[in-house]
């Protein structure tokens, strides 16, 4: 006796010739010369580990591919091949490839589903020949490899300074607007201006007082020094 779940089909075999597929249920098979292969026909995964391909600008990148399928005619999966899977396996590898091979390496960063919208197109043939249907094929990994990955990081690190001295430089600009309007407020203001002096007298935690000059005139005033020659009086 011999049972075909719902999920399956059953693969009807007389004399070892394959003669047809028989539904679910409970079948019995001997003494006759009849024998009942089942085949599950639920969804399954294949997965493709990474390797490495070149884009369409010569560019050496590194992918993986995870393939969904379900065995779609069991009959003709019978008689395909001997070993159908590997044969599927195979035929994913050269889809991820050739649609690898026709993209460059900006419009596959930019966005990755240009390798899987196009295996449908790529890998549905292969796959319906094996009697197998996809249904759908997702892309596991994109690495780059090589020159491609040191690219990237040299562009990454260029943006991320050009970010850096365009914020320096924004920084500086606040600050000299900052100046420039106390600058103003101080000149219209003297009672501002002795606040703010008063400010700078109170030195901070851990920090020694500074020191200012009130009073002082126009230009620069010497500290010490010697002597001019003409300040002395005419008696010698």
């Amino acid at each position: 006796m011999i049972t075909v779940s719902e999920h399956e089909a059953g693969l009807k075999y007389v004399r070892g010739k394959l003669v047809g597929t028989i539904g679910p249920g409970r079948y019995a098979t001997w003494p006759s010369p009849v024998e009942v292969h089942r085949v599950d026909l639920r969804e399954q995964s294949l997965s493709v580990p990474g390797q490495e391909m070149l884009t369409a600008d010569k560019m050496p990148v590194r992918a993986s591919l995870i393939v969904h399928y379900r065995v779609a005619d069991a009959l003709l999966h019978a008689r395909a091949s001997t070993a159908p899977l590997p044969l599927l396996y195979q035929a994913a590898q050269v889809a991820l490839r050739e649609a690898v091979a026709r993209v460059t390496l900006d419009a596959l960063l930019a966005d990755r589903g240009v390798l899987t919208a196009q295996m449908p197109e790529r890998l549905g043939g292969d796959a319906r020949r094996l009697g197998f249907e996809l249904v759908k094929a997702d892309l596991l990994d994109l690495t780059l490899t090589g020159p491609a990955k040191q690219a990237f990081a040299d562009l990454w690190k260029a943006q991320k300074e050009g970010l850096a001295a365009l914020e320096r430089a924004r920084g500086e600009q606040a600050a000299l607007r900052a100046l420039a309007n106390a600058a103003r407020m101080l000149k219209g203001n003297p009672e501002l201006m002795n606040l703010r002096v008063l400010q700078a007298l109170q030195a901070q935690p851990g920090k020694a007082p500074p020191t200012i000059v009130l009073g002082a005139g126009g230009g620069l005033l010497p500290v010490a020094g010697e002597p001019a020659a003409d300040a002395v009086g005419e008696d010698g």
